[in-house]
């Protein structure tokens, strides 16, 4: 299966001749978690688990029990990672101010070990 490529926080990515481009396999499911990662808390309607909301959280105290505990829901909610094998999300604040979230699924289709990194 196959979806529109969409860069989080721009528009729909371009192909090489000018189309719209299409994702599949591990960048497609990359690019749905990054989606459900950003995407507040009850944004959608239908689906009002949807939704981690981190950006909303930027500027604010750092809960990292919280915040890894609110990825692991969504990460484990999300039909493109493998439910059968660890899901390991860390927290960090590598200086004053920042955040490093550093996430580690197997990918559902291809079954390889994927590795998504977050900074704020």
């Amino acid at each position: 299966m196959s979806a529109l490529s969409h860069t989080m926080g721009g528009d729909l990515d371009l192909s090489a001749t000018g189309g719209v481009a299409v994702v599949t396999g591990a960048d497609q499911t990359r690019q749905a978690l990054l989606r459900r990662l950003c995407t507040g808390t009850g944004a959608y309607i239908w689906q009002p688990g949807y939704g981690a909301g981190l950006p909303a959280r930027v500027g604010g105290v750092m809960d990292e029990g919280a915040i890894r505990a609110l990825v692991l829901e969504q990460m484990q909610a999300d039909a493109g990672v493998d439910q059968t094998r660890a899901i390991t999300v860390s927290v960090t604040s590598p200086k004053t101010g920042a955040c490093l979230l550093a996430i580690s699924y197997t990918d559902a289709r291809s079954g390889a070990v994927q590795e998504l990194a977050l900074t704020a």
